[in-house]
């Protein structure tokens, strides 16, 4: 069989044949892929399955006291921080002495702010909750 040849009258016989396209190719590719997909979904939950077996192992020793009670005040301080900065940011804006300088606030910056309230505010309640039901299941003091 020659690639080349463009000519129909110059094929034979077996290169004139018509192609008979088959769904069977289709399907056969489809359940091969499946096939695939399926053994490397496998292997990935074996690797997620072992990384969440050392990652609990971590967890105790990140829960000791000595790591978690830092942790957990760097945390609240900072969240107390920024709504400390927050709140002196508006009471600067607001003052009579800012109002021939004052200009609105873009979006971005409002919306930046608010999520940094919000940030701060969840951060603080979790650092609450998680202070509370320690001492609650624990009976420790923090």
């Amino acid at each position: 069989m020659n690639p080349f040849k463009t000519d129909p009258a110059a094929l034979s016989e077996a290169e004139r044949l018509p192609v008979k396209r088959s769904w069977a190719v289709l399907i056969l590719a489809f359940i091969e892929a499946v096939c695939v997909f399926t053994v490397a979904a496998a292997k990935i939950g074996i690797l997620v399955g072992a990384a969440g077996t050392v990652l609990a192992g971590w967890a105790v020793i990140l829960h000791r006291d000595a790591i978690r009670i830092p942790v957990l005040l760097v945390a609240m301080t900072g969240a107390g921080f920024n709504l400390y900065l927050i709140w002196k940011r508006r009471r600067l804006r607001n003052s009579p002495a800012a109002a021939w300088r004052k200009r609105p606030l873009t979006k971005q910056e409002r919306v930046k702010t608010a999520l940094v309230f919000c940030l701060a505010v969840v951060t603080l309640v979790l650092g609450a909750a998680e202070i509370y039901f320690h001492r609650l299941l624990h009976h420790t003091i923090m």
